[in-house]
């Protein structure tokens, strides 16, 4: 009879409960690493995103060419599933002056946590000067989704 040789068995019963194990060990440590940097991704994404919108109304008031509404609010806000609305009239500026497209501002949704469940809110207005003053005054107020934010733009008649 033939001996059989010992390292045709392959792996035996305990040494996969113990690689399994380890890894399973692996998984619970390093899950909660993994999500927590995935979710700072997605706050950093979401940052960028708003930004960019302050960015572009800020380039719509200061431009001498495009002329707003002095009496109107243009707005961007945001609801509890992260989903952005622009106000139509925002939405037409930005996409007839080149500077965001409508696909873009269609597809934009917030996805971190923390802008979800703080509703982000951007409001372009105009501050009505004195009889006296020159200047026109638009100001960029965010509110929500993180630090608060805002800016004014002077711009001369």
């Amino acid at each position: 009879m033939k001996k059989e040789n010992m390292n045709d068995k392959g792996f035996s019963l305990v040494e996969l409960i113990i690689v399994i194990a380890i890894m399973a060990i692996l998984i619970v440590v390093l899950a909660p690493q993994y999500l927590k940097y995935v979710e700072k991704s997605r706050t950093s994404s979401d940052q960028t995103t708003v930004v960019e919108f302050i960015n572009a109304m800020q380039v719509l008031a200061s431009d001498p060419d495009i002329s707003l509404d002095t009496e109107k609010s243009y707005t961007l806000t945001s609801d509890s599933t992260g989903k952005l609305t622009v106000s139509g009239d925002l939405k037409t500026l930005l996409t007839d002056e080149g500077m965001l497209d409508s696909t873009t501002i269609d597809n934009s949704k917030l996805q971190s946590t923390a802008y979800k469940t703080a509703v982000v809110n951007l409001t372009l207005t105009f501050d009505k000067p004195s009889a006296s003053a020159t200047n026109k005054i638009w100001f960029v107020k965010k509110t929500g989704g993180g630090v608060e934010a805002s800016g004014q733009l002077t711009t001369t008649t």
